[in-house]
């Protein structure tokens, strides 16, 4: 346990010198916020086309709430992925770091949690704007905390899941690999009830989205903040059969990842893939 702790605290500050040294601190965090921040204000002027005060809007407010947390799956997804194209592509030292006396995958959580970090920072500055300018009632009295502490702890659990599935494809890919976390997490987006029920796909892909740990995630977060269900299948829920759901497919998720994970990194020592250096 201790050797783990090591690991991981050794390669956060890895992770936060080599991201933020450009710039003062505050400057990284407010700079990494700007993304999902432009996103919710876009959902914002779109909602006030159609509505004069949107910020009363349950529609809005469970869109708003959606993207605010959306961000930090994003982010955790796609970077766990990015770790290696950078220490492999640019950096040149994914061998050294492999052959390292540590577990390879800690290393690169490690390096994922500053990005963590930054993805919570931007969740607080989007809740904080939402509720200080847009006027977004989020009152701490009918906060349900502790459905809302375990919902994202399970939540977060999924996405580091699914980041080391997308960490095993990575591997045995070209550089090009960076698109592959883009385009997961805007299907993600779409698919897994963030900006519109899930009642509204078509059926195929509504089985899909049922399966996905981040619907439930998302359903539980608006509960746990007094919002209503976000369409009408989860609506006939109770809030213990979103929290059974979320952590079934997240024990899901959580076995699969290490599953694919594995195979694709004997598929890559087998292959001598580990190191690849594509060019274009």
């Amino acid at each position: 346990m201790q050797h783990a702790l090591t690991v991981l605290w050794t390669s956060f500050r890895i992770g936060w010198e080599n991201e933020s040294n450009w710039t003062w601190r505050p400057v990284y965090f407010l700079y990494a916020a700007i993304r999902p921040f432009a996103l919710c204000l876009i959902l914002y002027f779109l909602f006030r086309v159609s509505s004069q005060d949107p910020s009363v809007n349950p529609t809005f407010v469970s869109v708003y709430l959606g993207n605010a947390f959306f961000t930090i799956f994003m982010a955790v997804t796609g970077g766990i992925g990015w770790v290696i194209i950078e220490d492999r592509e640019w950096f040149r030292i994914i061998r050294y770091v492999y052959i390292a006396p540590m577990n390879f995958i800690l290393y690169i959580l490690g390096r994922t949690l500053l990005i963590l970090l930054v993805s919570i920072a931007s969740l607080l500055i989007i809740l904080a704007f939402g509720s200080g300018v847009l006027g977004i009632d989020f009152a701490p009295a009918g906060v349900d905390w502790a459905m809302l502490a375990v919902s994202f702890a399970l939540g977060l659990a999924s996405t580091i899941a699914l980041g080391v599935i997308l960490a095993g494809f990575v591997i045995i890919t070209a550089r090009h690999a960076t698109l592959l976390a883009e385009g997961v997490g805007g299907a993600f987006l779409l698919l897994c009830g963030v900006i519109y029920p899930v009642d509204l796909l078509p059926a195929g892909l509504r089985a899909f989205a049922w399966g996905v740990p981040l619907t439930y995630w998302m359903e539980a977060t608006r509960r746990a903040l007094s919002r209503p269900a976000f369409g009408q299948t989860l609506a006939a829920w109770s809030d213990l059969q979103v929290m059974l759901a979320l952590l079934a497919t997240t024990a899901m998720f959580a076995v699969g990842s290490l599953l694919v994970y594995r195979l694709c990194l004997r598929f890559a020592k087998s292959r001598g893939k580990i190191d690849q250096v594509t060019h274009y």
